[in-house]
């Protein structure tokens, strides 16, 4: 008979060999240790057959920037059941664990990479992210601008590494802190991208005192130049790494890497008609809608709204919200029908991130909300588009 529960320590080694099986190749050396690390910091919720693991998933302990506002995070990954047990409601009974497991730990947000959209939509989570992978001939690359401002190149085996590492570590806290969508990076991160890809390298670009305005972290692999972080404080300094970049020419054929559909990717170019293919790969969800709401940032609160949340999966959250103008979250019997915004558990947590605003959910049926409501709901809420770039 089959049991969900957390898994004990003592079982990891079935959880390296049930994610090996599952994700090819192997982890190994360095990405091996990281994993180790992984398995022990998070919360593994698995399923068991007899004392056998037959499936797991890991909900890694992150932190996200909600418009300005940190929110304890769920980081979704490596979700894998054996063949043999698949299509038989195994990672169902996971996953709805997993959600009382967040709640439990005051994870009020999680973030997820799907194998399916439609199977996670299934279960709550929702779009929220969509990405441009964009694939660039170094011949073609042609950023405008001009090439004056000092650059710094390091590597994790550079004697000057700790000392410029440091200071990418500050200025990327201080980027994400202004970026909504972004998750902030903790130093077991950091420790994580060191092990998985150490073959990576680090440009910074430097104003006149000598201060970071804009950094890559980047790989060099078959000719190609992988871009992994992009992250500039102005246009000026971002045109300074593409120069950067475009002087490579002589290693590498191509450069790839991704960045926000939302930024029109390419404008900053001369030449910008080079391949974009658009990923819609990472999907949100609410954990707990009533201390989520408590935290929020609402822009102008000035009267009571309304909320009434559908969440098959979650049953606390599954209720009719009163939110007030002092933040006050509460769950209420009833309220005039008119002044109610109804929304499912998905579209409402991409809707609270930025994704889309109101009127496009309410246009695709995702939002059932009157013409008044729908402008107190517009103007409580902040703009701005999220941003997601971390794989776990």
């Amino acid at each position: 008979m089959m049991k969900v529960q957390l898994v004990p320590n003592e079982d990891a080694e079935q959880v390296i060999k049930l994610k090996n099986y599952c994700f090819k190749p192997a982890y190994e050396g360095k990405r091996l240790e990281d994993f180790r690390y992984w398995i022990e910091a998070s919360t593994t919720v698995g399923a068991y057959d007899q004392e056998k693991l037959i499936g797991q998933l890991l909900v890694l302990p992150l932190s996200l920037n909600v418009f300005g506002q940190p929110y304890d995070m769920g980081g979704i990954g490596f979700v894998s059941t054996y063949p043999e047990y698949r299509n038989a409601g195994v990672m169902k009974q996971i996953l709805l664990q997993s959600l009382k497991e967040m709640r439990e730990n005051n994870q009020l947000v999680s973030v997820l990479s799907p194998f399916s959209v439609s199977f996670y939509r299934h279960f709550g989570w929702e779009l929220f992210f969509d990405s441009i992978r964009y694939t660039i001939p170094i011949d073609q690359l042609a950023p405008k601008g001009n090439s004056s401002k000092q650059i710094i190149r390091f590597d994790y085996t550079d004697p000057v590494y700790d000392t410029w590492m440091d200071k990418v570590k500050a200025y990327h806290t201080q980027e994400v802190t202004k970026r909504n969508g972004q998750m902030f990076r903790q130093e077991a991160w950091w420790e994580r991208l060191r092990k998985r890809e150490p073959d990576a390298s680090f440009a910074l670009c430097l104003d006149e005192s000598g201060e970071i305005r804009g950094y890559i972290r980047y790989t060099i692999r078959d000719l190609v130049f992988d871009i992994r972080d992009f992250f500039a404080t102005d246009t000026a300094a971002e045109q300074q790494l593409w120069h950067y970049v475009k002087a490579h020419a002589a290693e590498t054929k191509t450069v790839t890497g991704e960045e926000a559909a939302w930024r029109s990717f390419g404008f900053q170019f001369i030449q910008p008609q080079f391949k974009k293919e658009l990923i819609q790969d990472r999907m949100i969800r609410i954990i707990d809608v009533a201390a989520f709401l408590r935290q929020y940032p609402f822009q102008k609160l000035e009267q009571p709204l309304y909320l009434k949340v559908i969440d098959a999966q979650a049953e606390w959250n599954h209720q009719l919200f009163q939110i007030d103008p002092d933040k006050k979250v509460q769950g209420i019997a009833e309220a005039p029908t008119e002044e109610i915004l109804e929304m499912g558990i998905g579209p409402l947590s991409a809707l609270l991130m930025g994704y889309h605003d109101l009127s496009w959910y309410r246009a695709n049926g995702d939002a059932k909300v009157s013409s008044d409501t729908a402008a107190l709901w517009q103007q409580a809420l902040p703009s701005g588009f999220p941003s997601f770039y971390d794989y776990f």
